[in-house]
């Protein structure tokens, strides 16, 4: 048998092999730039929603996702930091508590930065980062829901009371007996005051 039968043999039998090989590679390595790019995409669509669950979910994905990637491990570690930073959080002061809120705007950008270069975009704009759209209505209500979940924390805790008012109902006759005349009273007094000028004019004539 020639060398050109071995050759020939060898495609025959080792091509499918290594192109079953190529191919799962290939689906492996699209694979894992889905999985990054669902982790970025996730954290570019909520970064004017720090609370919502998807943006907590991406975050914890983040270093799994990009464990091998220095620069975007160290860029996430500066965000917890802030994240973490509970003495400012929780600081009476508004000026600190918007201080500590830019950096968050900050660092978030600068990971989305790192998190697009591995992907293969280019995002230099950090101000384009920080920015995004979020309706002032959905703020609103997530103001008021905020607001509301603190009064009910306040409420079972005992911090905070309902608001009540005593009505005296057993009588409810006689307060409105009370009612009619309290209203008699006002329309007499009323008739008085349009029938004064009229008794002045009939005294002059």
């Amino acid at each position: 048998m020639t060398a050109q039968f071995w050759i020939t043999t060898a495609a025959i039998v080792l091509g499918p092999v290594v192109a079953v090989i190529i191919t799962f590679l290939l689906q492996k390595r699209s694979d894992l730039r889905q999985r990054k790019l669902f982790v970025f995409r996730s954290l570019m669509t909520t970064r004017k929603t720090p609370l919502s669950p998807e943006r907590v979910q991406a975050l914890n994905l983040v270093e799994v996702e990009f464990h091998k990637e220095k620069n975007v491990l160290d860029k996430f570690e500066r965000l917890l930091r802030t994240y973490n930073d509970q003495v400012r959080w929780r600081s009476d002061d508004t000026e600190i508590r918007n201080e500590v809120i830019k950096e968050v705007d900050d660092r978030t950008a600068e990971l989305l930065r790192e998190m697009g270069s591995v992907l293969g975009y280019r995002l230099e704009n950090l101000d384009l980062l920080r920015g995004g759209y979020y309706p002032e209505a959905f703020s609103t209500l997530e103001k008021q829901q905020e607001e509301i979940r603190e009064f009910l924390v306040g409420l079972n805790k005992g911090i905070r009371h309902l608001p009540t008012a005593v009505v005296d109902v057993r009588h409810p006759q006689k307060i409105l007996d009370q009612a009619r005349e309290t209203d008699e009273v006002l329309k007499a007094a009323a008739r008085d005051e349009r029938g004064f000028p009229e008794q002045g004019k009939a005294s002059d004539t």
